[in-house]
């Protein structure tokens, strides 16, 4: 009987501890403000949806920053003031469902959706013919902007994008299982967010703990991971076949940034945007994996500058 209770006790001792560092306990933080807000932080509503962006002011030619899934405004914090101190005016923003931005319930997710929401920001701040700057899923984004509202982007930067992929990455498609968001909520925490960015890094030892935190803190907004596993489903029933046809009807100078070490979208994918794409230069980042701008911000800040720089 004592033995019984011993084990009792430690049964519950340890169910406490798990649950304690899962997603059950995980306080969630209000959407539509900024912890520790700069003076770069900025919100604007349209049609009753709160949106967070940054802006870094300059005299010279607007660049718009896009991030990919389950990113933010965060990605760019090291490329942004790189190319601001160039002269350039620079934007970036937490699309619908992600940052700081509101995740209402129940919205349309899709890629599409997210675009036509992109261009309604784009024009409430006033921004027209950028240089629009688009990561993975934000680089899908921006070489469609480039199709469907050519007024607005001048010029391409295209890092890691999606477009040609054949099979999602399974973080993309994970998502979109059905009671995927339920599980995700069960077992959020920093150790999740720790292996997701040692996916998409060449060099693991370069993540820091101030990143995961930056994160972690956005995904444990409200209804963040609700709308994530929302994109998920809508990215799943594209057809990449199909949904690539268009590429080669982009006109505007692109430039093409890839990790060689890629891991979520392979290099191949980099040559086939090169191949497709009229105007553009493909740059490869060696002992890079996904997000060149947060593992390789210098690098990839230059890139950008050299290609705008060139006549």
């Amino acid at each position: 009987m004592k033995n019984m209770r011993i084990h009792l006790l430690l049964l519950l001792c340890f169910t406490a501890l798990a649950t304690v560092s899962c997603g059950l306990f995980v306080q969630n933080l209000p959407n539509g403000q900024v912890p520790h807000p700069d003076i770069h932080d900025h919100f604007v509503t349209i049609n009753d949806v709160k949106y967070h962006y940054t802006e870094y002011p300059g005299p010279g030619q607007d660049i718009f920053l896009l991030h990919g899934f389950g990113s933010s405004t965060y990605t760019w914090e090291k490329v942004a003031p790189i190319l601001q101190a160039r002269g350039y005016h620079v934007w970036a923003l937490d699309m619908k469902g992600f940052g700081w931005s509101d995740k209402p319930e129940n919205a349309d997710y899709s890629p599409w959706q997210l675009m036509k929401e992109v261009n309604a920001w784009m024009d409430k701040v006033g921004i027209e013919g950028v240089v629009f700057v688009g990561n993975s899923l934000g680089g899908a984004i921006a070489w469609n902007m480039a199709l469907v509202h050519p007024d607005k982007v001048k010029k391409l930067v295209l890092i890691d994008a999606g477009g040609f992929m054949h099979e999602m990455p399974f973080p993309v498609r994970l998502a979109g299982f059905p009671g995927a968001s339920a599980v995700a909520r069960l077992f959020l925490g920093r150790w999740i967010i720790q292996d997701m960015l040692k996916q998409v890094y060449f060099d693991p030892a370069s993540i820091t703990a101030e990143q995961i935190d930056a994160y972690y803190n956005r995904l444990r907004t409200e209804n963040a991971l609700g709308a994530l596993t929302a994109l998920g489903r809508s990215v799943s029933k594209i057809s990449s076949k199909e949904y690539a046809l268009r590429i080669p009807e982009i006109q505007v100078d692109t430039l093409i940034i890839w990790g060689r070490d890629d891991a979520w979208i392979p290099l191949q994918d980099g040559f086939k945007f090169k191949e497709a794409l009229p105007n553009a230069t493909l740059e490869i980042i060696p002992f890079c994996g996904h997000i060149p701008q947060e593992e390789k911000p210098e690098e990839t800040a230059q890139l950008i500058i050299d290609f705008l720089a060139e006549k």
